[in-house]
């Protein structure tokens, strides 16, 4: 069989293509040494194996084991990571209401093939503020306490208590009132407000126990904005999960999503930029898409993207989280990322990304990886 047309590709773009569109992976003698090792990086071992399956060779070779040895690693982490989940789950019934699952646990127990192909940095719930002290008396109950770098003043307006951590498996929880902080521009957002998220949550179980999850729209819309927030600091691992997430969504769904519904919601607001960010990328390297009709759509909600602009997002994405390059420290790219995305006009956003980047590039330079 010729190779599939990956040769010389990002090694990340094709595992997502190999999920859209059922395509074979390459063989992994096909990806450098560094491609794998940045695959590794990505947190996207577990799905290079999991499409490599029905390869012998994958597995017969140096960077087929090791990336074996990061699946089991993954999988193990994995599973400490749902058995709290389930024990938290157990203690809270007769309790409290169903728990909201967000981010990882839920996308990963609902979309995914299996549940350990979607890297899980800690878990997220979602409780109303009435019953948020009783659930942190039961993970108090089983062995967690609370830890982090910012003093306790810090979350008191924060959208989540100060973090869970368990010294004895590793795992952290973090309990959540809302979505976002309020003190930010999108936690203001009427489509992440409590209101929102009572009328478009959906009762489901993760096992046999009841659990509540966001409904596929506010799920995506959630997804595309946590994303594009905490893209800004152009963390590496785990960054190229949101397009997984969406992509196994839409896979399941795209005939049933309500977008009527999602561009109502986001109309005019920053919500709408990252949506139509993370679709249109999805389209532009040939993983997903979703139809001309829905990114024009999503084009006249949002405001802060022209032609140039969204060129020069989608380059930093494939740079920094698909090639693993740098061409700026992050947190000097992070300032020229946030300008990008401001809820103002294109002509604007790009004026303040020039004059940001004009006044780092003279200042050193970092790289942090080449995987091509």
């Amino acid at each position: 069989m010729k190779n599939p047309p990956y040769k010389n590709s990002y090694a990340a773009l094709a595992l997502l293509r190999g999920v859209s569109q059922g395509r074979p992976v390459p063989p992994l003698s096909d990806f450098s040494d560094a491609q794998i090792n940045w695959i590794i990086t990505t947190g996207f071992a577990p799905l290079a194996c999991f499409l490599s399956r029905a390869e012998s060779h994958g597995v017969e070779s140096p960077l087929g084991r090791e990336l074996e040895s990061v699946d089991l690693s993954v999988r193990f982490i994995n599973n400490l990571q749902l058995e709290t989940l389930r024990e938290l789950l157990k203690r809270s019934q007769r309790l409290l209401p169903p728990i909201t699952l967000l981010k990882g646990c839920s996308i990963a127990t609902e979309y995914y093939p299996e549940a350990h192909l979607r890297l899980m940095r800690d878990l997220d719930v979602l409780v109303n503020p009435k019953d948020q002290p009783l659930i942190e008396a039961l993970l108090r109950e089983m062995g967690f306490r609370q830890q982090s770098e910012n003093n306790a003043a810090y979350y008191l307006t924060h959208h989540h208590s100060m973090p869970f951590f368990h010294p004895a498996t590793g795992v952290w929880v973090e309990v959540h009132r809302d979505l976002f902080p309020t003190r930010e521009e999108v936690g203001r957002l009427p489509v992440f407000s409590r209101k929102t998220i009572k009328t478009e949550s959906m009762l489901s179980s993760f096992e046999d126990m009841s659990v509540i999850r966001l409904s596929p729209e506010l799920q995506m819309v959630y997804t595309a904005s946590h994303w594009a927030l905490c893209l800004i600091g152009l963390v590496h691992r785990g960054g190229l999960f949101a397009l997984l997430d969406l992509l196994l969504i839409l896979r399941k769904l795209q005939h049933r999503i309500r977008w009527n519904v999602i561009l109502k919601w986001i109309n005019n607001s920053v919500a709408a930029t990252h949506l139509y960010l993370l679709l249109s990328y999805l389209r532009a390297t040939e993983i997903f898409d979703v139809g001309t009709e829905v990114l024009r759509e999503l084009f006249r909600c949002q405001k802060s993207f022209g032609t140039l602009n969204l060129k020069i997002a989608h380059k930093l994405i494939t740079r920094q989280l698909v090639a693993g390059k740098s061409a700026i420290a992050p947190g000097k790219l992070a300032i020229c990322w946030k300008n990008l995305l401001l809820n103002d006009t294109p002509m604007h956003n790009l004026g303040s990304f020039c004059t940001d980047l004009f006044s780092l590039c003279g200042q050193p330079v970092r790289g942090s990886g080449n995987a091509e």
